[in-house]
């Protein structure tokens, strides 16, 4: 009896538990003309987007030893914020020329394999590269439009060489997407260091300068001018000095703010507060402005 009960026991098991198919097991190895992956899932949407991953972390593993071995860079800091990057652009690659080889359903479950050709991956990168390089154009009409557009550009140029170094990692040359990207790096540069700005406010002009600093050249005999204008209310509420400021700033257009400072002192300590919030808030505009620490 109890032989018999294994005997269904292990029938059972095998129903509910059927091997995957044989293709599936013996994934054909990458070439020189296509990637080759299988996956697994409950829906085949799912499956392909798995098979899909699977390539995308193979082509990361790649660029990540190119970096290591080829670039020098040991830095573990600096290898993190790049490979962070480079990541991001991967899991974004449009793998639209995936095709399925096979696919097989057991049990509820879909079993796939794709391949990726090479070249038409390669193209497919190279076409935007090119057209989001085509689109870099400096000729803004006014001096901080051009230094907004200037940094927003250093944003742009991570991201299309983190697309050029999934090109190299495919066996591309990329010497000469390197040398344009590093001469439009060096013109915005440029801008952001030969333009000189001056700040023309009614208060805070300190907080101002200090905060404008980090990002602009700012002096005292610069025509180019930053227009910035602070208004406050005071309240004393119940214990607390309250300062409740707004700030209108004319950059590429009129950016405001609003700031909060409290004490259970005096006015001069909320104002003290208030000045550090008004500093928190601005620096806070112009590193979105100028994409500033946005990884």
């Amino acid at each position: 009896m109890k032989k018999w009960f294994t005997l269904i026991v292990l029938i059972f098991v095998s129903c509910t538990n059927p091997k995957p198919p044989n293709w599936y097991i013996q994934t054909p190895k990458d070439n020189q003309n296509y990637f080759y992956a299988s996956a697994e899932s409950y829906s085949k949407q799912n499956a392909i987007k798995n098979a899909l991953n699977d390539i995308a972390s193979r082509i990361n593993v790649k660029i990540s030893s190119n970096f290591v071995i080829n670039k020098g860079i040991h830095n573990q800091k600096t290898y993190n914020e790049i490979f962070q990057q480079i990541n991001a652009q991967v899991s974004n690659i449009n793998f639209n020329n995936y095709e399925i080889l096979k696919i097989d359903k057991e049990n509820d479950k879909y079993y796939v394999l794709i391949r990726i050709n090479k070249q038409k991956l390669i193209n497919n990168l190279k076409t935007k590269i090119n057209i989001e390089l085509k689109k870099i154009d400096f000729n803004e009409n006014s001096p901080i439009k051009r230094v907004i557009y200037s940094y927003n550009i250093l944003y742009k140029l991570k991201k299309i060489k983190s697309d050029i170094f999934i090109l190299e990692s495919l066996g591309v040359n990329i010497s000469n997407y390197i040398a344009k990207i590093e001469n439009l790096k060096k013109i915005a540069l440029n801008i952001i260091k030969t333009t000189e700005f001056n700040i023309v406010t009614n208060r805070y002009k300190n907080q101002s300068i200090e905060i404008f600093s980090k990002y602009l050249i700012i002096s005292k005999k610069a025509k180019n001018l930053i227009k910035i204008n602070i208004s406050i209310q005071k309240y004393h509420l119940f214990n607390d000095y309250i300062i409740k400021g707004k700030t209108t700033i004319i950059l590429d257009k009129f950016y405001s703010l609003t700031f909060l400072g409290k004490s259970i002192t005096s006015y001069k300590e909320a104002e003290a507060f208030a000045k550090e919030e008004y500093k928190l808030r601005l620096l806070k505009l112009l590193k979105t402005l100028f994409k500033i620490n946005v990884f």
